[in-house]
């Protein structure tokens, strides 16, 4: 694959050379079986060597931060747009059993819609319309993994990382490493879920960063702008009162967005088209209109926009928003529609990609295969980009099918099948004795 080579000096250094594994761990997931764990992979591509793969995932010393900075930066090139692009923030959940992998606990799943035993990754995807590419990603460690060193220690997190941080912290770190790397985006897009953390997006915009974030129907809002009264100056022996506080005279209303739509949309709303990927223009009833947002403890005000669409099922979507009030209600409802494609991004991901299927446990190696899966994605949306105008209803399904026959994969001889049999049977008979000798401390 000359794509490979042009990632090759990431795997070469500190002793090491294994743009070889990276080739054929990049293969394997590119390629069809069912699913794409080490061993898969060595079974399906040829010339790949379980063991030389398995050092190269769980502690070979690449740093995959590198490799992911290259690319994010190649797929700015791609995607990059001050007025069309948009960085976009979500996190997907990895169901596991056991307690030993690095990160996992009984949490939230939005995978599976309820608490679970998983993990959970945070990640920020540069998205240009229906094309989108993860650029970043953390693996958020729980309080309870941050405050046991044992178990630290045993699934190999690097002292620095043995601290808890909170998801909408390490979403911050990214929208901030973004913009360090110059990645071209015009708002920050994010669902209910990081949309109702308002620290997160308070600091999102001290940064000087535009968003568009969904919000559920009870979400309050000022219907104009609040009246505060101004923090006094310290005075006295009293401790000074360090924020404003609403005023006693604050006639604004303080409504959920739910009620003002039950009062508004029907008469205030517009029909807007808007076009969506290959679906082309799409029609849907939007209103727009100002809010103010302000809760106890806050420095200031803050102005946005209430975002308001109608889907085809009668359902509503909310969205504030602090871009700017001077555009057509068609691009408002056009910005909140393309979180759509993270959602299929991490789809494609998890089913043509491997991105869920890895069995690692240890910090280094879910780091990278996470990264390899995002060089990967970043291969098929290329591809179809190259592809577009001969073939513009390619999908990633269709390049692992025509990779299945164009990369070189293991052959099918019965003799051959047989002895790969024979050596995963010894390797998990080795495996079994090693952990009944670290269980007991006794010969199998």
């Amino acid at each position: 694959m000359d794509f490979c080579e042009t990632y090759a000096p990431h795997f070469i250094g500190q002793g090491m050379h294994s743009v070889g594994h990276a080739r054929h761990y990049l293969s394997g997931l590119l390629g069809t079986q069912r699913r794409k764990n080490i061993e898969t992979i060595e079974n399906d591509v040829a010339g790949s060597d379980y063991q030389g793969m398995e050092q190269f995932v769980s502690s070979s010393p690449w740093c995959h931060k590198e490799l992911m900075d290259h690319v994010a930066l190649d797929a700015n090139r791609l995607l990059g747009d001050a007025r069309k692009a948009g960085l976009y923030i979500d996190e997907s959940s990895f169901l596991k059993k056991g307690r030993a992998s690095v990160g996992v606990q009984r949490q939230w799943s939005g995978r599976a819609g309820k608490v679970e035993n998983c993990q959970v990754g945070v990640f920020a995807c540069l998205g240009n319309e229906e094309r989108m590419c993860i650029t970043d990603f953390r693996l958020y460690l729980p309080e309870s993994w941050a405050e046991d060193d044992d178990r630290c220690r045993k699934a190999k997190i690097p002292d620095r990382h043995r601290i808890y941080q909170a998801k909408w912290q390490q979403a911050l770190e990214m929208v901030t490493h973004a913009r360090e790397q110059g990645l071209e985006f015009g708002w920050v897009g994010v669902d209910s879920l990081y949309g109702s953390n308002a620290k997160f997006l308070n600091a999102v915009e001290d940064l000087g960063e535009k968003f568009m974030r969904d919000v559920n129907r009870t979400t309050k809002v000022w219907c104009s702008k609040p009246r505060l009264e101004e923090v006094p100056s310290a005075q006295g022996n009293g401790r000074p009162r360090k924020h404003a506080r609403l005023s006693a005279d604050n006639r604004a209303e303080y409504a959920s967005v739910g009620e003002l739509t039950s009062r508004h949309f029907e008469s205030k709303h517009q029909v807007v088209s808007y076009r969506r990927g290959h679906k082309g223009k799409l029609s849907t009833r939007v209103w727009v209109r100002k809010v103010w947002r302000w809760e106890k403890g806050w420095d200031r005000i803050r102005h946005r926009l209430l975002v308001v669409r109608q889907d085809a099922d009668g359902s509503f979507k909310y969205s504030l928003t602090n871009l700017p009030s001077d555009r057509d209600w068609a691009e408002y409802a056009w910005i909140q529609g393309q979180r759509f494609w993270i959602e299929h991004a991490f789809h494609e991901a998890k089913s043509q990609l491997g991105m869920a299927q890895y069995q690692v446990r240890v910090w280094r190696g879910w780091h990278h295969h996470m990264s390899l899966v995002c060089l990967a994605l970043l291969f098929t949306m290329k591809t179809r980009d190259e592809l577009m105008e001969c073939a513009p209803l390619l999908t990633t399904r269709d390049i692992t099918e025509l990779l299945d026959f164009y990369l070189p994969r293991r052959s099918r001889v019965e003799e051959e099948v047989l002895a790969r049999i024979h050596h995963r049977h010894r390797k998990r008979k080795a495996d079994i004795e090693r952990g009944w000798n670290e269980r007991t401390g006794l010969p199998p």
